[in-house]
């Protein structure tokens, strides 16, 4: 049987490559479509992707929900922070999002304690920290072109990380899928006004690249959601930090970046961040073991000793 924090750490990459594929798509279609349509069909893409697969497999009874108000305030959150994710995919490459986005796991292993009540121990946080200064190697923003835009890319690791605490805290209670679903409600319904003197015809093959990437935003927040409720924030948020690898790679592919020096020291200690903690997630998987053993000995033991009170 795969361990708890093994399966979310698999769930976490496979949904950084679904974001990948989504983000990918994205920024190829900036460059044609108006942004506000581009949202506005991705978003529709992402609740019609995840409406189809409950209708169709008879889940609806999971997006009752006992936090309606939780829902309404997050998914208000959602789409405001939506506008600084999309500015930031398309005016910056996807390594520098992918590396703003990773600053969230410090933040998470910062706020999770007073919020969740969940603690890491020293090695974890020195991993995470240096997995942060990582990112700051990588990100290395222009103070002299500092901008609205900037300041999209810079709240993206607050917003991420607020995002995911409130999604896990609400898994509580509710459903991934009412929890993923309610979310892209106000950012359709913002999206359907933004930039609409611009919207213009598309093709076939851009409608399908707009669904595509829908589809695969819903299905790694669905595993995004699903990788935090089984297993601890601070053992694998720092795992989030591979995605910058990922994003790097599509922009030297795609649009032909040449990492620097600082950016491949960033990206060892990004590295070396989640192979520490993958080391402590495993430890801290034997420490619950053999814990669980001692007490089922214990229980034995006292079983054994009251039936021989009851012979005597």
């Amino acid at each position: 049987m795969i361990k708890s924090n093994t399966r979310a750490i698999l769930y976490l990459q496979l949904c950084l490559v679904s974001f990948l594929l989504g983000d990918t798509l994205l920024k190829m279609l900036f460059n044609s479509i108006p942004t506000g349509q581009l949202v506005w069909f991705r978003t529709l893409a992402s609740i019609l992707a995840l409406l189809i697969f409950i209708v169709s497999t008879g889940r609806m009874h999971l997006l009752r929900t006992s936090n309606p108000a939780q829902h309404v305030f997050r998914s208000l959150f959602f789409g405001l922070i939506s506008v600084g994710y999309y500015l930031s995919v398309k005016y910056f490459p996807l390594s520098a999002v992918a590396a703003a986005l990773a600053g969230a796991p410090i933040l998470i292993a910062a706020i999770s304690p007073f919020i969740l009540g969940e603690k890491a121990n020293k090695i974890q946080w020195i991993a995470t920290i240096s997995g942060f200064i990582g990112v700051c190697f990588v990100l290395r923003l222009d103070a002299e072109g500092f901008s609205w835009v900037y300041i999209s890319l810079l709240s993206l690791p607050f917003s991420y990380a607020v995002l995911i605490l409130w999604g896990r805290k609400l898994s509580k209670t509710d459903s991934d899928w009412a929890i993923n679903f309610y979310q892209f409600i106000p950012l359709l319904i913002a999206a359907s006004f933004w930039e609409q003197d611009q919207w213009i015809p598309i093709s076939s093959l851009q409608l399908a690249g707009m669904l595509v990437s829908g589809t695969a935003g819903a299905i790694g927040f669905m595993l995004l959601i699903a990788a935090f409720r089984i297993a601890k924030p601070v053992v694998i948020a720092p795992f989030e930090y591979s995605y910058i690898l990922m994003a790097l790679a599509v922009d030297v592919l795609f649009w032909h970046l040449i990492p620097d020096t600082l950016i491949c020291i960033g990206i060892t200690l990004i590295v070396l961040c989640g192979i520490i903690q993958g080391w402590q997630s495993n430890i801290d998987n034997t420490d619950n073991t053999d814990n669980t053993d001692n007490t089922d000995n214990t229980d034995n033991t006292d079983n054994t000793d009251n039936t021989d009170n009851t012979d005597s």
